[in-house]
């Protein structure tokens, strides 16, 4: 949701917001959103100006017909107020963020801006394997028999790899817990007003796993894509006061994505998948420091990757390559050896008030001051089968066992996987 009075005083701007998006201008009803604005705001005070005129009349018997007349403008006036809010609503939600002056315009992936390199990409000596290779070879993965069980994209992880998960997550929240952060494992599955106000519906709901429920329940529930949608969905209807910024919250949970539109594309072993796990890093912070947690959960993000021994780069991503609710991304994409190239494993999204005004969490600047609403920050803090993939690839030997990241070792007990 975005601010209808700076839509009012930005018009021309949003709309150029829109095309640098590569959306079309025309879709979205700006004029009939405007016109529908106004109007509210005039029933509003006509509603008021009838309910002050009802407030004043004494109850005398000449004053009956008048009350009679007052009270049906009044019903009038409200019927047409709700339908007008209700048109309101449906046409604004629809409206994606603003975009910052900061990100590159351009139409796509190939328009992303590289603007940090880290690392040294490995060189080796002897013919290497790729993860699916590896994890058959040492009895890691199994996809074959998940195909059975589920269907495609779906895997089993098996013997040390299910260990090199925990260790790696275990790492990642002491960090992120070290760091401040709240952890929490929240729940996975959530009805659907957290996810129309994080922005993933209606836009992106193709993407979504629906779950029926009992007889009894009359409410459709959805499988989440991240923890993102149940954390922001916590705070939802919320006032904090400024001297609880940031808020900042680590959540675990299983992830699951339907990937429609994806067949074909990079499917290949673990890269792509219907089911994985994820801790998510979320802020609950201000305007004028957004940008500055942006930051850190960045260097956070680089901090996990640099530690691990894994190369990397930093995308800025371009405006038509985002999502709806985004106002700035970068994306960190790790090296793989046996494609010749990057592959994503994290992403940082600046979310400006777009969350904050759909889920109405607010905060005063001081204990009886103005309300203003939030802002809030995703950042992916680690996931399961990209780093994993990465880390195999990565760390392979010429024997076909995978050494360990030295800050993992002490989590496994041991300093390379070998067959079992």
């Amino acid at each position: 949701m975005i601010d209808l009075e700076y839509l009012k005083k930005n018009v021309e701007e949003y709309k150029e917001n829109l095309r640098n998006r590569q959306l079309d201008v025309a879709h979205f009803h700006l004029d009939k959103i405007l016109h529908l604005y106004e109007e509210k705001k005039r029933l509003t005070t006509e509603i008021q100006e009838l309910e002050r005129q009802r407030n004043l009349l004494t109850g005398k018997v000449e004053e009956i017909e008048k009350a009679k007349d007052l009270k049906a403008k009044l019903q009038a006036a409200q019927t047409m107020l709700r339908a007008t809010q209700r048109e309101l609503f449906t046409l604004s939600s629809a409206l994606p963020n603003r975009v910052s002056a900061q990100m590159p315009i351009g139409k796509g992936s190939q328009d992303n801006k590289v603007i940090k390199e880290w690392g040294e990409k490995k060189s080796f000596s002897f013919p290497i394997k790729d993860h699916l290779e590896l994890g058959k070879d040492l009895d890691l993965i199994d996809i074959e028999n998940s195909a059975k069980t589920s269907g495609s994209r779906f895997y089993f992880l098996k013997n040390d790899l299910v260990f090199l998960q925990w260790a790696l997550f275990t790492f990642v929240l002491r960090k992120l817990s070290q760091k401040g952060f709240i952890p929490i494992i929240p729940p996975v599955i959530v009805k659907e007003q957290p996810l129309f106000g994080t922005g993933y519906f209606p836009g992106e709901k193709d993407q979504v796993y629906e779950v029926k429920g009992s007889l009894e329940e009359k409410e459709s529930k959805y499988l989440v894509g991240t923890s993102e949608v149940p954390l922001v969905g916590l705070e939802a209807n919320r006032l904090f006061q400024k001297n609880e910024l940031p808020k900042k919250y680590a959540g675990y949970s299983n992830c699951f994505r339907s990937e429609a539109g994806s067949w074909g594309k990079d499917v290949k072993g673990i890269k792509r998948v219907h089911q994985f796990d994820k801790i998510e890093m979320i802020y609950f912070t201000t305007q004028e420091t957004s940008q500055e947690y942006m930051e850190e959960a960045r260097s956070i993000e680089e901090e996990i990757l640099q530690e691990l021994g894994l190369p990397y780069r930093i995308l800025e991503m371009c405006t038509g390559d985002i999502g709806f609710a985004t106002y700035r991304k970068w994306d960190i994409e790790v090296w793989l050896p046996t494609s010749n190239n990057y592959m994503e494993v994290m992403s940082n999204s600046d979310l400006w008030d777009y969350q904050a005004r759909r889920l109405d969490i607010r905060y005063r600047q001081e204990p009886k001051g103005k309300s203003e609403y939030v802002h809030t920050i995703s950042a992916t803090g680690i996931t399961n089968t990209r780093p994993l993939l990465a880390i195999m690839e990565n760390f392979q030997q010429a024997d076909g066992s995978i050494l360990i990241p030295k800050v993992l070792q002490e989590f496994m007990g041991k300093e390379i996987i070998t067959k079992q």
